[in-house]
């Protein structure tokens, strides 16, 4: 039986970019009700992006686009906020369930989680730690640790980008992003492949981070502050 995703790779494999537009158009008329969210289906998200390079929209089906994208964006919105973890939940006596949503989220979202989440204290300051995590999209592994001073509102994060044979990946870039006031931090990986940020300053709100390298995006679940 053929599936979706057999008929999107032999889209990919048309040489002409316009060709391949308008095969990849035609399957989104065919399929419109079986089509995945965006960041779903990295196959879709490649084809529609490789797509969108050869493909000028009309006025009408701008609007409609910008409807729907708003409606799955609504949607994927609203999937997360069900699942959003506190971070101060993890030093009260919720701390075993908010870890468990964590690492349930991760999962859900293909994220490996190498190290649990939990809490330490140090001299003057307390961490929440949301553990080391990794996911590896085509030849790309991602391995992010992340943590929360509480005491002092930081983020820290240390992320190590590596390719299929362990090579250093750099210009990497991770994002972030706060929904309320967008990006409130970005950088990229070093020629070493890693990214180290002790302490970028936060304040209350619900956030996510974003690692976006060539044309491909990968996000954590969102927890708030």
């Amino acid at each position: 039986m053929t599936t979706l995703n057999d008929k999107l790779a032999k889209i990919m494999e048309i040489a002409d970019g316009e060709e391949c537009s308008r095969a990849f158009q035609l399957f989104c008329r065919q399929h419109e009700a079986e089509l995945p969210v965006p960041g779903e289906n990295p196959l879709f998200d490649k084809a529609m992006w490789n797509a969108s390079s050869f493909t000028t929209l009309s006025a009408n089906d701008q609007s409609i686009l910008e409807k729907v994208t708003g409606k799955l964006l609504g949607e994927t919105r609203n999937a997360a906020e069900k699942t959003v973890v506190a971070l101060k939940d993890l030093v009260t006596a919720s701390r075993e369930a908010a870890i468990q949503t964590w690492q349930d989220t991760l999962a859900s979202m293909q994220w490996n989680q190498l190290v649990p989440a939990g809490a330490t204290r140090g001299v003057g300051s307390q961490l929440v730690s949301l553990g080391t995590f990794e996911k590896q999209m085509e030849d790309i592994k991602i391995q992010i640790n992340l943590g929360y001073l509480v005491d002092k509102d930081q983020l820290r994060i240390l992320l190590q980008a590596k390719d299929s044979e362990e090579n250093a990946r750099e210009d990497v870039e991770i994002r972030v992003n706060e929904s309320a006031r967008g990006t409130v931090f970005s950088r990229k990986t070093n020629q070493d492949g890693s990214m180290v940020a002790p302490s970028i300053p936060v304040g209350p709100g619900e956030y996510q981070i974003q690692v976006l390298w060539t044309d491909q995006v990968i996000e954590t679940p969102f927890f708030r502050i």
